[in-house]
């Protein structure tokens, strides 16, 4: 090894650092200084592994945090506390963890033993003020299970695999707390959400069903449940609930996150940006989603400067973000909608290839104009075109009316909910929507008789734009697609060669 070089601790202790851990640990602290958190968390991993010394770890731990990962952060922290438990501000650190993680319990407790065992009452003001905090937050949450670490434990694990994109692993550890913890809706909530990012659509809105049931008005249930009826195009039903909404004024910090990010989802901008903002001027600092909807809201409702401001914090995070604003698209609610539903109709009419006219249709029904409603009725009466064609007018024709869907058409249904899926995936992109939706009416032509399960929404969708990026010379990794569409890469591959076996 070279020549040793030091880095000195604010409490004046000297510590010897090698050559190639300074280079690391010099690399990391600069990333860390201009906010490059990924850089940052490599370069200090690096130093890290090299030396396991408790000031470097503490500054990866700190990096983590800063990150959103406050589950490995916290695991460093302990591991620190072992190696020098001297080093007590990490009880601080870990207290401020738990607390963004909602854990108030444990947030608590590592709180109040930094106040008993602090020395260098650095972070004492700090503590007191989260102590003050925590007891203003946990007015609602489930005080039943103070002192149940194991719960908290697998809570944090499972939370972990979500943001990991390891669902089946969080639907494990999730089904395992509930049959432990019958009444702990929290798990429940997550597991519905690791249910829908695996395509088991059906089973995530019975989970949000069960749990309202069981315990009316809780927020995330209702939230989740919004969510996901919009995301597979059932928008009257999502907005029933949006309205309902509108009028809930929750205390927690987390619930108001949640508020504010469904709102901006669904497109209720406005609402979204005023639950946004009020966190962001309260301090909260949450993670890239929490960065990426109040940008997102920001720009909606016409506040630019700030949208730019805050989309620079997920750049931060996330350099490869740089450019790639999420309001860059084309919308076309700004388009006429009866010339635009003309030129529909008059492509329908012309367009020899049956997936072309499905597109057409689907696109004349996403315009906002009851005038679409006869072009349905037209061609459900009419027996010339191809059965799937007839049936997509009548069920379009039945939804715009809000007549029932008959059972017949159940099947079409799920379809056009991947269909919905991909719209609100590619509608940034103009020729990504032509592409994908004219490639899944081309599969579901070839399947729609046949006895094919059509149920898993993401993991259809996710091969049909992964299958065309590849045509189009994107060259995207499975990896990549499937965590745009929250599912995993066997999952995605299985879909891929599904699509394959079409032949189309």
């Amino acid at each position: 090894m070279g020549k040793n070089q030091s880095v000195k601790k604010d409490r004046g202790q000297v510590i010897s650092f090698s050559e190639s851990v300074q280079f690391f640990y010099e690399k990391g602290m600069k990333a860390y200084r201009r906010h490059d958190l990924k850089q940052a968390i490599k370069y200090l991993q690096r130093a890290a592994h090299s030396q396991q010394e408790p000031f470097i770890l503490s500054q990866l731990a700190a990096a983590l945090s800063d990150a959103g990962d406050y589950h490995q952060s916290n695991q460093i922290l302990t591991d620190i506390i072992k190696l020098d438990p001297e080093m007590e501000e990490c009880y601080y650190f870990l207290a401020n963890n738990y607390a963004y993680l909602g854990l108030f319990q444990q947030a608590r407790k590592y709180a109040e033993h930094y106040l008993e065992v602090t020395e260098e009452e650095e972070f004492v003001e700090d503590a007191l003020e989260l102590l003050d905090m925590i007891t203003i937050e946990e007015g609602d949450v489930e005080n039943e299970w103070e002192g149940e670490d194991e719960l908290i434990v697998m809570q944090e694990r499972a939370n972990s695999c979500i943001r990991n994109g390891q669902h089946q692993e969080a639907v494990s550890i999730l089904e395992t707390m509930i049959a432990e913890y019958p009444e702990f809706w929290s798990a429940y909530n997550n597991l519905a959400v690791a249910k829908f990012q695996i395509g088991k659509i059906d089973e995530a809105l019975q989970l949000t069903d069960d749990i309202l049931n069981k315990n009316p008005g809780n927020l995330h249930a209702l939230c989740n449940q919004v969510v996901f009826l919009y995301s597979i195009g059932q928008y009257k039903e999502a907005t029933i609930l949006v309205n309902a909404l509108e009028n809930v004024h929750p205390i927690l910090f987390e619930q108001r996150f949640k508020l504010g990010t469904m709102f901006a989802t669904v497109g209720r901008y406005e609402l979204g940006y005023k639950w946004l903002k009020s966190l962001k001027r309260q301090g909260y600092e949450g993670d890239v989603s929490f960065y990426y909807w109040l940008s997102y809201s920001a720009y909606m409702v016409g506040e630019t400067h700030t949208a730019q401001k805050m989309w620079q914090h997920v750049v931060e995070l996330y350099p490869d973000k740089e450019g790639k604003e999420p309001w860059n698209y084309t919308d076309f609610s700004a388009v006429d909608q009866h010339t635009f539903l003309q030129q529909l109709t008059l492509s329908f009419e012309e367009e020899r290839d049956d997936e072309k006219k499905m597109l057409a249709l689907y696109l004349i029904n996403e315009l906002q104009t009851e005038d679409k409603l006869p072009v349905f009725f037209d061609i459900a009466e009419k027996q010339e075109h191809h059965s799937i064609i007839v049936d997509m007018g009548r069920y379009f024709f039945l939804k715009g009316s809000n007549k029932r869907i008959p059972k017949e058409l159940s099947r079409l249904e799920k379809c056009l909910q991947i269909a919905d899926c991909l719209y609100g995936h590619t509608k940034k992109d103009d020729a990504l929507i032509e592409d994908t939706l004219t490639l899944w009416f081309q599969v579901v032509k070839g399947l729609y008789s046949s006895t094919v399960s059509v149920s898993n929404v993401l993991g259809w969708s996710a091969a049909i734009e992964y299958t065309v990026r590849r045509r189009q010379n994107v060259m995207m990794t499975q990896t990549e697609v499937g965590k745009m569409y929250s599912i995993s890469p066997a999952t995605l591959r299985k879909y891929v060669q599904a699509i394959a076996e079409q032949g189309v």
